[in-house]
């Protein structure tokens, strides 16, 4: 699967992730810390990667109109950190996760998606 990791999720998780056969990247190792959602959006648009992040309230906005617009789009992955243990290797196990979840969807419909 081809990871993008919006800024709000530990980057350590797309080295995780790599180590499990992944491509997968985080917004932090891009250089682009600050971006807005729209431009990360539109980075995981252009390199046909799937969206991690835990703001739903913000990408489903834009989820929203890119599908109403019919514009390119890709899946949305919402993590809840919550789901999570709270001490210790969180990264880590938000990739098992994330690998998990690619297992059994892979090709993933456009649109969110809510790993359990």
């Amino acid at each position: 699967m081809r990871w993008l990791l919006d800024e709000i999720v530990p980057p350590a998780t797309a080295g995780h992730l790599r180590r499990l056969g992944h491509d997968a990247v985080s917004v932090l190792e891009l250089g682009m810390a600050g971006a807005t959602d729209d431009q990360v959006f539109s980075l995981a648009v252009s390199e046909a990667r799937v969206v991690v992040t835990e703001n739903f309230a913000d990408y489903s906005v834009i989820l929203q109109r890119c599908l109403d617009r019919e514009e390119p789009c890709v899946p949305v992955v919402y993590i809840r950190r919550s789901a999570f243990p709270r001490r210790g290797a969180l990264a880590s196990r938000l990739a098992a996760h994330l690998d998990k979840w690619a297992a059994g969807q892979p090709s993933p419909y456009i649109g969110p998606h809510w790993p359990r």
